[in-house]
């Protein structure tokens, strides 16, 4: 990071900036920011026209309340150092705001004479949750295991055969960037769940999918058979590759219709980034983010290797074929008795 001209983060009228201090954001999982003294030369947004469906009830016969959940992991954010931005925000909106202690649990609790300070200040802080969410890593992602046996034999010749050769061809090659095969799979989206009501959320949103998506989908098209053959790459050189896949095809296009579909609903409650306007179907073999921890350590960045003998090698290479059984909402760098993931829930796609 070049401290000089650190990243900012807008939120409001008020400008952060992203901390460099990476043990701090391994620790806790989160991005701190520091307040900048200046402001833009705007007025603030119309809170008349945010129609937040949010719950006020008189409190003490004068006064009025507000209190909603959120995650602990925000709790930094929304006080400040030395609860300054909380205190600005008080300020600011007229309005009291109550935040658990650090490290605990417990929702906010805003409190003020009249609604529309109440509104502004909820306003702002979701704006401040939304801006430090996406500097947050995922926990979890929705995933389609592909560890059927037939699978996993190939990828493991696949593996030894590249092993082999890239002593000659293959540049920064080595066991430690490839995947583990019980966990080979195809991820449909990533999710940031920090909580268990956020976890619950993510339950309850995919067992919604199997009543709404799945299962009209199975219903008139039948099961879902894919085969895997093929390798690319995520960009453009060849020789300076970070992950390596093998390609899925859906001839009768119906994982991707359900993969979009379920995509698209987690997007529109609010659990999920869409990063793009489709899911791209593939099954990762090789990522020199593999072995992160290793090069967290030496403080290096991700290494690339040379993909191209391998790229030639395997361009029509059929890995398997496979009826696809379930989806998982997988945690991420975890290991199940049976080598996958844990699974915080899963649905069946039959």
């Amino acid at each position: 990071m070049n401290v000089l001209k650190p990243e900012l983060i807008w939120v409001e009228d008020r400008c952060y900036r992203l901390l460099g201090n990476t043990e701090s954001l391994d620790s806790r999982n989160i991005s701190p920011y520091v307040e900048d003294s200046y402001q833009l030369d705007y007025k603030d947004c119309e809170v008349e026209s945010y129609d937040a469906d949010i719950e006020i009830v008189p409190y003490k016969g004068t006064q009025f309340k507000h209190t909603f959940h959120v995650a602990k992991s925000f709790f930094p954010f929304i006080a400040g150092a030395k609860h300054a931005v909380r205190k600005r925000l008080e300020t600011e909106t007229k309005t009291f705001i109550q935040i658990p202690k650090l490290g605990q649990d417990g929702d906010i609790v805003i409190l003020g004479t009249d609604h529309k300070g109440i509104v502004t200040a909820r306003h702002r802080i979701n704006l401040l949750m939304e801006a430090t969410r996406k500097k947050l890593h995922p926990t979890h992602f929705l995933s389609i295991p592909l560890n059927k046996p037939e699978i996993i034999k190939e990828f493991n010749l696949f593996k030894t055969t590249v092993l082999n050769n890239s002593k000659k061809a293959s540049r920064g090659v080595d066991e430690t960037i490839f995947q583990m095969p019980t966990k080979l799979h195809l991820t449909i989206g990533m999710l940031k769940l920090l909580d268990d009501t956020e976890r619950n959320q993510a339950i309850e949103a995919l067992n919604y999918c199997k009543e709404y998506i799945v299962k009209p989908i199975i219903k008139k098209y039948g099961r879902i058979h894919i085969q895997i053959q093929g390798t690319d790459i995520m960009n453009d050189d060849p020789t300076e590759v970070r992950v390596l896949y093998a390609k899925i095809i859906d001839k009768s296009e119906v994982l991707q219709k359900l993969s979009d579909e379920i995509v698209n609903y987690y997007a529109s409650i609010g659990l999920l980034y869409k990063m793009n306007d489709r899911v791209k179907l593939h099954v990762t073999f090789m990522n020199t983010r593999f072995n992160l921890d290793e090069e967290r350590e030496h403080n290096k960045a991700p290494k690339t290797f040379d993909a191209t003998e391998i790229m030639k090698a395997h361009e029509n290479t059929v890995f398997g074929e496979m009826t696809l059984t379930d989806i998982h909402i997988s945690q991420r760098h975890t290991l199940g008795s049976d080598g996958y993931y844990q699974a915080t829930a899963k649905i069946n796609l039959y």
